[in-house]
Order: C-alpha cells, then structure tokens, then sequence
C-alpha cells in the first residue's frame, strides 16, 4: 500500500512539472481561447475576432490562422462570453422590438465588459435603436442622428460603419434634408460589392422622388436594373428598383405601366419580405387612388394596416391615406381609428404632420 501512495505521489509531481513546462511554450490559437459565433447569409463561422473594418471582420482561427469574413456576408455576431441582455437584445432588434431591445442594454453593466468590440456593438445597438425608433416616430430624429453620428466619429473601423451610415441618411431623408441624405448612401456606393450599390441607388432613388424629381429617379433606379448579378441580394435589391421606378411612373401619369409592373413585384416577391410587401402594397393604393378606384385603394392600403403594421414608416403611410379614403366611401368611424392610431404611433413623421 505505502509503494503505491509514494509511485501516485511521484507521479502527480512528474505531471505538474510538465504541466508547467508545456504552459510555458508559445500557443498557435487564440490566447484566451475565444470562441466568437459569425453568422453568415450562407452558413457560419467561428474564432476570435481580432480585427475589423467598415468592409471585413477577422477571425483567429483555433486551427487553419486567420480568415476574413465580408461584412456582407455577415447576418450577425455573437461574442464569446457576452452578457445574455446582450444576446437577448441583439434579437429583439433584428427582429424590429426597438423598445424591448434597448430595455435589455440598459441591463447591461458595461464597466464589466473586459473585451472592447463587446463595449462597442451595445454602443451600436443602441445608436441602431435609436435611430429606428425615430424613424417611427417615436424619439427624436435629432438626438437619434447624433447618437449615430457619435458612433460613426469614435468606430470608424466598426464593421456596423456602413449600417451606421444608411441609417444616418434614413433619418436625415425623414428630416428633409436630401442632399446630406444622399451623401451618406453614397459611402454604400463606394464598397466592391454590387448589392451594395443597388441599394445606394434605390435609397437615392426614393429621395429623389420625395422631391418630385421623378425622370432623375427612374435613371437611379435604372441603373441597379442594369446590373447583372445572381444573387439573392441582387434580387431583392432590382425587386425594389422596380417598385421605385412603377412609383415614379404612377406619378408621370402612366398608371398602367405602374399597376402591371407592381402586380409582378407581388407575383416574385417574397412574401416573408415584410418591408418590400408594405411598400408594395402602399404603391399599388396610390396608383388606384390616382385612378379614382376609391375602394380598391382603400384595399391595398388596408392589406398593410392590417398584415404589414409591423413596418412603422410604410403602416404610417397607409394610415394617412386611409384616413381620407375611409371618409370618401363613408366610413368616418373607421377614418377616425386610422387618424388616432397615426396619432399615437406616429406623430413625429411626416405622414402624421
């Protein structure tokens, strides 16, 4: 017995010993061995993330070195060992919870966050909700834009820079003020991808036609229907074009070529594309309302007040032109509901005001 207490004995010293010699040999992967979760428009990934720009995220690889990652592939990070507020956020806000999501990053204790991209993605998910929530209607596009602003000055390496960057010109687009609007789609367009240029030039495309300079819209929107790619971002981006372009032709007067051009969007479509169905929608109510058909508009608009509420500035818009059609067929009660709902989510948009 005692020869086999002193053989453990010396054999638990040998094993430290080479513990403390292998512990003190250089290791290949990452230092603190963290295990960061990418996902991707197509699979996933996973390493430490060690670097990042406005274009590509790096990732440290446990086996293979580093990879870069496109930040257009990228649907969304999870980082080793962040706090569950955060997970818990990051889903409510894709997912368009604004209020919930900033409800969890006020939880968040971000002096305990130790790594700095950490700190940084709840410093965007809150500039993000932020400005999502003014585009509702429900902050201020002031406070809001400079909280992004904030953001883009002390991140520019921010792999969010170019999301920063749309949504800034989303509120400055809400506030009026187009050219500076179109300054910051233009960093979209400066990127090597192409369905990031499509979507610089739809998004100019619409400013221009809140300004009624539809010819100057429709060449925009022509060009991402120039474009050939296969991708299903491309897709979408060239469904949007055309829908841009049926809206601007509505406006010159040619309805037919609008109509027809939207009832194929509506055939294509992806019918889960909450957002391209809303303005769909919006579109084909205009095009019957200019065309006097009072009930078939009152319909397409309704379809978005009914299935598509969840799209603040496209429900918004259906409610304001509901709210004179409900009169026209003689519904007061029913204009009056859409008016107070305008009212109450809405108010600080341009269709309430």
């Amino acid at each position: 017995m005692s020869i086999y207490v002193i053989r453990s004995a010396a054999w638990i010293a040998a094993m430290a010993l080479a513990i403390g010699i292998l512990s003190a040999i250089p290791s290949s992967a990452p230092a603190a061995g963290l295990v960061d979760r990418i996902r991707l428009v197509r699979g996933s990934e996973s390493g430490e993330i060690t670097s990042t720009t406005p274009l590509e995220v790096t990732v440290e690889k446990a086996s293979g070195g580093p990879r870069s990652v496109a930040v257009n592939e990228i649907r969304s990070i999870v980082f080793d060992g962040e706090p569950s507020e955060l997970t818990q956020a990051r889903l409510f806000a894709n997912n368009g919870g604004y209020d919930n999501a900033l409800e969890k990053l006020y939880a968040v204790d971000q002096s305990r966050l130790s790594r700095s991209i950490v700190r940084e993605e709840v410093e965007f998910l809150l500039a993000f909700c932020a400005g999502k929530r003014a585009l509702a209607g429900s902050a201020q596009i002031v406070d809001a834009g400079r909280q992004l602003n904030d953001f883009v000055r002390q991140h520019p390496q921010s792999f969010h820079y170019l999301e920063a960057v749309e949504l800034m010109g989303d509120l400055l687009a809400a506030s009026g003020k187009y050219p500076a609007a179109e300054k910051q789609y233009a960093e979209l367009a400066k990127t090597p991808w192409p369905d990031y240029r499509m979507r610089a030039a739809v998004l100019v495309g619409r400013t221009l036609q809140v300004q009624g300079k539809h010819s100057e819209a429709i060449r925009q929107f022509d060009v991402v229907l120039a474009m050939r790619d296969n991708s299903r971002a491309t897709r979408d981006a060239q469904l949007s074009a055309t829908l841009g372009k049926a809206v601007s032709l509505a406006e010159t007067e040619r309805l037919d070529d609008a109509v027809r051009m939207i009832e194929e969007i509506i055939q294509k479509s992806d019918p889960e594309d909450k957002e391209l169905q809303a303005r769909t929608y919006n579109a084909l109510g205009q095009c019957y309302e200019k065309a006097g058909r009072t009930k078939d508009a009152v319909l397409a608009f309704l379809h978005v007040d009914v299935l598509y509420s969840t799209v603040p500035d496209a429900h918004a818009e259906a409610l304001s032109h509901l709210v004179p059609l409900w009169e026209a067929i003689g519904e007061p009660a029913r204009a009056r509901e859409a008016r107070q709902v305008l009212n109450e989510r809405y108010a600080n948009t341009r269709w309430a005001q």
